[in-house]
């Protein structure tokens, strides 16, 4: 991937999280209802799109799910990911990771 490429992912990923955040503590203390199923919907839909970026994006997949893990670990890292009562913790953990794999490709091509 090039840089342009994690740029534009951590940007429609953090979006994404951004709505996720908002919509999540409606989801589960909405006054009704009504209020709490929008507020779900939202909170999946945040979840699967996010899910579907970071599938179209190899390098991604592999700095989410570990890069020397074996594929049942990955595959449990990538089933608790995409549950909401981890999401949270976990994309905000994934951000950071990409914001440093930016600076270091970064900073490899002011050394090249």
């Amino acid at each position: 991937m090039k840089i342009e490429d994690w740029k534009k992912l951590l940007s429609i990923l953090d979006s994404q999280y951004s709505i996720f955040l908002l919509e999540y503590p409606t989801m589960k203390n909405g006054r009704n209802k009504k209020i709490r199923e929008n507020s779900e919907r939202k909170v999946y839909n945040s979840i699967q799109l996010s899910c579907n970026w970071i599938t179209d994006y190899p390098e991604a997949y592999q700095l989410l799910t570990g890069k020397d893990n074996t594929d049942f670990g990955r595959h449990i890292i990538w089933d608790e990911f995409s549950r909401p009562n981890y999401f949270g913790s976990d994309m905000s953990e994934f951000l950071e990771k990409i914001k440093d794999k930016i600076k270091s490709l970064e900073e490899k091509s002011d050394i090249e």
